[in-house]
């Protein structure tokens, strides 16, 4: 399964966008072949801390994943199937109606591992911790082994989660679309920590469990930009 995601800064008030964006998901899902699920999300809000380094100043991934307030991820039963929809007459059409609902920043290809199946709140889409990741290893291939192995034993610890997502970054693309190489985009990584409320969240976070996955976390990544974020499914 190959899912294509958008990072949008929309505007304000953020809710009509946010229900534009909702209606454009399913009209893509009646109109591009292969698409089999939409997941919108709504930016609660950024958490500006820098837990890799928390004696420099914050630094996330990109300068414009400080911008997003919406994230639409387009999941297809393949990467041939995403080409064709995308690249078809429909597939620039919901683009289009993408653009007039907000401003598009980057967009990413991925590849899903599932560590902790959805449950719960999760499966409609529900409230997650949403982070970027920019990968420490110096391979792709190291850091997908260290991310899917060693990192996602320690996330699976953690008490009260409805889910555990990892996207591993297959392509990048500028705000126009057009494809962008890792040193212009340097996102390797999207995770996906499912809680039923901030509040669970909260209390999953101040557990024991969470002293090793931070230094974890610093081992695997140099930089990191943290969202929470609230969606829903659509299908």
């Amino acid at each position: 399964m190959l899912t294509h995601t958008l990072c949008l800064a929309v505007p304000e008030p953020i809710a009509p966008a946010v229900e534009a964006l909702e209606e454009a998901g399913a009209q893509a899902l009646r109109e591009l072949p292969g698409l089999q699920r939409v997941l919108v999300n709504r930016v609660v809000r950024q958490i500006p801390t820098d837990y890799i380094s928390n004696d420099l100043p914050y630094a996330g991934v990109v300068a414009a994943a400080d911008q997003i307030t919406a994230t639409v991820a387009l999941q297809f039963e393949d990467a041939a199937a995403a080409r064709a929809a995308l690249g078809g007459t429909q597939g620039m059409a919901f683009q289009a109606r993408m653009r007039a609902a907000g401003r598009v920043l980057f967009m990413l290809d991925s590849e899903a591992n599932v560590p902790v199946a959805l449950s719960g709140s999760a499966v409609q889409g529900g409230f997650r911790r949403w982070l970027l990741l920019t990968r420490n290893a110096a391979t792709a291939d190291g850091f997908r082994e260290a991310w899917f192995g060693r990192h996602a034993s320690l996330v699976r610890e953690l008490p009260e989660l409805e889910g555990y997502v990892q996207n591993l970054v297959t392509a990048r693309y500028d705000a126009a679309g057009a494809p962008a190489g890792r040193e212009v985009l340097p996102v390797d990584g999207v995770a996906e920590v499912c809680y039923a409320d901030e509040e669970a969240m909260n209390r999953s976070y101040a557990s024991d469990a969470r002293l090793a996955l931070k230094d974890d976390g610093a081992a695997l990544n140099k930089r990191v930009s943290t969202l929470l974020v609230q969606g829903r499914v659509l299908q």
